[in-house]
């Protein structure tokens, strides 16, 4: 009886630790790795419809009741899918590439868009522009018969 109870004590003893610290979806270390996982792009989408949250949220739990710390499952994941894994990228070299490349595609595309721009108004310029005596008349009577033809025209209309 002695030895039942004893070994009943001792069993306790080694269960109770890990059912009380068994973690939950409610876990502060549960919570801080999945704001950091983008779940293959499931992340903001609502957990009783996305089946792949369901996955990801029973593989973190698995792994820090398992023994893994949060630094420990977030690069297993970044290991298994890289960058991609990450909400927001890493400070590693690549992850400063992916902070770094959409503000120079931003730059690259203002010097693009300035460049066709100056074209553009100095193709307009110059099309605008007419140098004196080469408005395209032979001589000065055509000139005063087009703008004759132009004035009456727009008196008829107005």
């Amino acid at each position: 009886m002695n030895l039942k109870i004893i070994l009943s004590t001792i069993l306790l003893i080694i269960l109770i630790p890990t059912i009380t610290g068994a973690f939950t979806y409610n876990s502060k270390e549960f919570q801080t790795v999945i704001k950091q996982l983008d779940m293959q792009g499931h992340a903001d989408h609502e957990f009783s419809t996305c089946t792949i949250q369901k996955v990801y949220y029973d593989e973190v739990i698995e792994m820090l009741n398992g023994g893994m710390n949060e630094a420990e499952i977030i690069q297993s994941y970044v290991d298994e899918y890289g960058q991609a894994a990450l909400r927001t990228p890493g400070s590693g070299k690549s992850g400063i590439i992916a902070w770094v490349m959409p503000g120079i595609g931003l730059v690259i595309g203002v010097i693009i868009l300035a460049v066709w721009l100056k074209r553009l108004t100095r193709k307009n310029q110059e099309a605008v522009y007419v140098q004196p005596g080469k408005a395209g008349w032979k001589n000065e009577t055509e000139r005063e018969i087009i703008e004759k033809t132009f004035e009456e025209e727009r008196r008829k209309l107005f």
